[in-house]
């Protein structure tokens, strides 16, 4: 395949679609017109990825804005339908595990309480128990949403401590403050949780899932860097 500086021209129609998706993502809906500015891109190169993302379902019309001369502009954004994620989030008290589309709309939420009065604050953390949790959640909120699992995208997962990657395992949590040495989570819930293997797990500590969450979606949005307290 032909390569340029070192990158394939599949890396680069990955870029190109990256590109496009993210800015549809977090400042959409945006014309054809719009985001070649704001991605960088061709208008040659947008014409092409939104084609190919219209005709995969991943980006939708939705409706049109005045242009200063001639026709009006197409707006595109994120067809919400096109896809689910999950996320959990295991946090002091509790195991939240929550479903959304990909406009990020909730569509269904199950909570599964800690154990938070026993003598070894430890014990709450147990790793069985969080697993089964996460386990019993993904498989609530599926259910209730009437989610079929070919249409999940991926599963985020924010827990305590320092995350790590092994080749084997994949996600591997070392956790001192919840007593957590070395556990292979990502191993544990692909052999426990009830989903396809070709959907992804993204599992990273909880503090740094909360700071990209609000320098995507929060206070921290359009800034260059910011302190989550």
């Amino acid at each position: 395949m032909t390569k340029r500086n070192g990158r394939t021209v599949r890396d680069l129609r990955r870029e190109n679609r990256t590109a496009v998706l993210q800015r549809l993502y977090f400042d959409g809906p945006l014309s054809r017109y719009s985001l070649g500015p704001a991605t960088g891109l061709s208008s040659g190169s947008v014409s092409n990825v939104v084609a190919e993302l219209v005709a995969e379902g991943l980006v939708e019309e939705a409706g049109s804005v005045d242009s200063a001369g001639g026709r009006p502009r197409t707006l595109l954004r994120i067809s919400p339908d096109s896809g689910c994620m999950i996320g959990v989030d295991v946090g002091e008290t509790r195991v939240r595990i929550e479903l959304f589309d990909l406009a990020l709309t909730e569509l269904a939420r199950a909570e599964r309480p800690l154990a938070v009065d026993g003598p070894n604050p430890h014990e709450r953390y147990e790793v069985g128990v969080v697993v089964g949790h996460v386990r019993e959640g993904i498989a609530e909120v599926l259910r209730d949403a009437d989610v079929s699992t070919d249409r999940l995208l991926g599963v985020g997962v924010g827990v305590p401590g320092i995350v790590a990657r092994d080749t084997g395992d994949g996600a591997v949590v070392h956790g001192q403050t919840i007593g957590w040495d070395a556990v292979p989570l990502e191993r544990l819930l692909r052999e426990s949780v009830d989903l396809p293997d070709t959907v992804p797990y993204w599992i990273d500590n909880g503090a740094k899932t909360l700071g990209q969450a609000e320098m995507w979606f929060g206070a921290g949005r359009g800034a260059h860097s910011a302190v989550v307290v």
